[in-house]
């Protein structure tokens, strides 16, 4: 077996291999301090991004929050405007039963109406019966008066004719007249 040789690695000094400069003459290239400063603003980069990272992750959760709550509330109002729907339609059949009961009272109301208007007739005819009775009445009590004017006097000289005294002349003539109402 044939021997592997590794070459040695050179000892480094201040980034460089040891002895190329001398301590008191070593200057750290250019380019070291822009690797440098790009690497501070490497890692503010991440501290920046890792941050928005998690406000973008936080904003995400709180508009999957939020979506959430809008599907429930519209799941919410579906069921409410389902639930008004119904509503809405048994109160359509209550107005339709409402509309049938009021115009069977518009027929009772119209029948009332008759039945008022054939009282009034009756009315009338009673009080023309009524009228003619009282002026019946006023002729039965004119001929009452007729017959108290023939037989008054003729029964008051007859009553002078009772013994024991409970006769007499005490009649005082006819009541007067009345006439019939007008």
């Amino acid at each position: 077996m044939a021997s592997i040789k590794t070459a040695s690695k050179p000892e480094l000094e201040n980034d460089y291999p040891a002895g190329i400069y001398q301590p008191a003459e070593y200057h750290p290239p250019e380019y070291v301090a822009y690797l440098d400063r790009a690497a501070a603003a490497m890692h503010s980069l991440k501290v920046v991004a890792g941050a928005l990272l998690a406000v973008a992750i936080l904003l995400s959760a709180y508009g999957f929050f939020l979506i959430y709550k809008l599907t429930a509330d519209t799941h919410q109002m579906v069921l409410q405007t389902s639930r008004m729907a119904e509503e809405m339609v048994a109160m359509g059949r209550n107005m339709t039963a409402m509309q049938s009961s009021i115009a069977d009272m518009r027929s009772n109301i119209s029948d009332l109406r008759d039945s008022i208007v054939a009282m009034n007739r009756n009315v009338a005819s009673i009080d023309k019966s009524v009228a003619h009775m009282a002026s019946t009445v006023g002729l039965i009590q004119h001929s009452t008066a007729n017959l108290d004017r023939s037989f008054g006097p003729a029964m008051g000289m007859l009553n002078n004719f009772v013994p024991f005294g409970l006769g007499g002349n005490n009649w005082a003539g006819a009541p007067p007249f009345s006439g019939p109402p007008r």
